[in-house]
């Protein structure tokens, strides 16, 4: 063997050195990519999308639970502020109608009409008053 042989190449060192580095960083970018395929998968987007919305319902649940626990009253009345506005119609026509002095001649009412003596029943007619005529 002669002195040639037993020195090592720098450039043959140099390439090894450059492909070992090329297989790490093949390796992990083969780590990152199976990483980002799992988390980017709907199911797996899914779990976490609810899993933030358990965790976020349940700070919003203990914050009204708390929020009731210190003003009771306060709570009490805007949750009876909102009942009445849902109700708004209904209730403005019970008072309306509380406070009316009138009969009930202005509303449409059905009368069942007896055809013959064994009870056998027509279909309601509609009656209106007399300020409404025949073509209301």
């Amino acid at each position: 063997m002669n002195d040639h042989s037993k020195k090592r190449d720098p450039n043959l060192a140099e390439l090894e050195r450059a492909k070992a580095e090329a297989e790490r960083a093949k390796k992990q970018f083969s780590s990152t990519l199976g990483t980002l395929q799992y988390r980017l998968k709907p199911g797996t987007l899914a779990n976490e999308a609810w899993s933030g919305v358990k965790e976020k319902s349940g700070v919003v649940a203990d914050g009204a639970l708390q929020t009731v626990k210190e003003r009771p009253v306060t709570t009490s009345g805007v949750i009876a502020a909102f009942a009445i506005f849902l109700a708004r119609e209904p209730l403005w026509r019970l008072v309306s109608r509380y406070f009316r002095n009138e009969d009930d001649s202005d509303l449409v009412t059905t009368e069942l009409k007896i055809e013959d003596k064994n009870y056998d029943l027509a279909a309601p007619a509609a009656s209106r008053t007399v300020k409404e005529g025949v073509s209301a």
